[in-house]
């Protein structure tokens, strides 16, 4: 009967020790999650200063080329912060979004929506350019949410 006891007490302290450390490690790949989360966030919207938040509903055409500029500074970011993403595909996805919007970013192709905003439509650019922007940036920092 001793043995038994002993045995359970023993069951027991190992049991206590292993979700001890479980949750404890779990807590602290929270904590690295987190900060990483807050870099990366910091860095992005470091980069996007001038441009995002978009506070206007129009970008003067000195900010265009910050968007191109933008790019590998966000590229670097979304590198050091990929380690701590699980759903890599998504993120891969946000991040070519972005680039591919900046790289094409030109003043001639939103001016006129942003300037006549009653141009046939035939003319209009399909979606508003800064809504566009909007919708890729946050998708971007949607990965970088705390948890």
């Amino acid at each position: 009967m001793k043995i038994d006891a002993v045995l359970g007490i023993i069951l027991a302290a190992l049991l206590t020790a292993f979700f001890y450390s479980v949750i404890t490690r779990k807590q602290k790949e929270r904590e690295k999650f987190n900060d990483a989360a807050t870099t990366f966030r910091n860095k992005v919207l470091n980069a996007l200063e001038g441009i995002y938040p978009i506070t206007c509903s129009w970008w003067d055409q000195n900010l265009f080329p910050k968007f191109q500029r933008s790019v590998p500074i966000i590229e670097t970011a979304v590198a050091e912060f990929l380690h701590f993403v699980k759903r890599k595909t998504a993120f891969d996805a946000a991040i070519k979004d972005y680039r591919e919007y900046c790289q094409h970013k030109i003043y001639e192709g939103g001016a006129p929506h942003l300037t006549y905003k009653n141009i046939p439509d035939d003319h209009k650019p399909k979606t508003d350019p800064i809504e566009e922007f909007k919708n890729i940036v946050e998708h971007l920092l949607s990965f970088a949410k705390n948890k």
